[in-house]
């Protein structure tokens, strides 16, 4: 397949530290505006794959898990 007619793949997984929240809210509000763009590969095959946008408390750093606030699938 020629390269021109390839697409797109975008994957961001960031951690924001809490004095930094609004940063993650708005980028997750930019996210979340353009996701009407994204396409699902091989929909409706086995082999189908879907995207997501994930808002999350992340614990790691005092050893606890993360807690999922807001998900949208793609």
């Amino acid at each position: 397949m020629p390269d021109d007619l390839r697409d797109y793949r975008l994957r961001i997984d960031m951690t924001f530290p809490p004095e930094a929240k609004v940063y993650a809210d708005e980028l997750q509000e930019v996210l979340t505006r353009l996701y009407k763009y994204a396409v699902r590969i091989n929909e409706g095959a086995d082999n189908e794959e879907v995207g997501y946008i994930w808002l999350e408390r992340c614990g790691h750093r005092l050893g606890l898990p993360c807690t999922t606030i807001k998900k949208v699938e793609i």
